[in-house]
This record gives C-alpha cells, structure tokens and sequence, in this order.
C-alpha cells in the first residue's frame, strides 16, 4: 500500500471528529473502529444510526480508494440489525465483490466486540481515471 495513500485517509476531518481509527487498509478491504460515546446515542439510548453509518462508509470510502484510483460512492444500501450502546467498540468490515473497473461492489459489516452484526451494508462507487496521491 501507498504510504501517503494511507496517511491521506487517516487525516480525514470527519472520521477524525468522530474518533475512527484505521485499523487496517489494503487493495479491495478495510477496516475501521470508533467507540460509541454518549453524544453519540439517540433518544432511545443507542447509537444513533448516521455514527453506525458514518463508520461504515468511511471503511468503504478507504477500500475503494485503496487502488489509488479516485472512487466515489454512489448509492450505499444498509440494513440496522442490532444496537450499538455506550462504550463499545464498533468495527467496520470492507471488502470488495468485483474486481477494479468503472464500477465498485463493497459489502460492509458492523460489529461489536462480542461479533455481534449490528448492520450490514452494501455500497457502489464510480471509478475516475484519476489518482487519489500521484
């Protein structure tokens, strides 16, 4: 992997607000985690949805640029199967269904400590022929 590529995604503004951490980046995977923290629940209690989301498509975003070539998400489908609660730690699971080409398939998972599925996602990026570090 490109050094500065990895060092691009680990200085994202939003993720580092949220707290994710990069755990582990090559071509076609990633994987990344946060700790939910109380301003992160809804009124119910749990984590709210959009940081379940939020996780997930910052993971995807760093699996499909993991070629270098400039991805974009165009549609992300997620399905919320369990709560996420206060102080546990989340992680999110890339990898990559189709080979590179114009168009990306990205399964995601979300789980917490125990391996419990919190969501499961499954997003598509578009391709440009540009390079994300040259």
């Amino acid at each position: 992997m490109n050094e500065k590529l990895v060092e691009k995604m680990k200085a994202d503004p939003y993720a580092n607000f949220l707290g994710i951490e990069l755990l582990e980046v090559r071509e076609g995977f990633a994987q990344a985690s946060l700790v939910i923290k109380e301003n992160m629940l809804n009124f119910n209690g749990t984590a709210n949805g959009g940081v379940i989301f939020s996780l997930a498509d910052y993971a995807f975003a760093a699996a499909s640029n993991s070629h270098n070539q400039a991805a974009f998400g165009i549609t992300v489908t997620i399905h919320y199967l369990a709560p996420g609660w206060t102080g546990e730690r989340v992680t999110a699971t890339v990898k990559e269904e189709t080979k590179p080409g114009r168009l990306g398939l990205y399964r995601m998972e979300v789980t917490n400590e125990k391996e419990d599925l919190l969501a499961v996602c499954e997003g598509m990026v578009y391709r440009k022929k540009d390079t994300v570090i040259s």
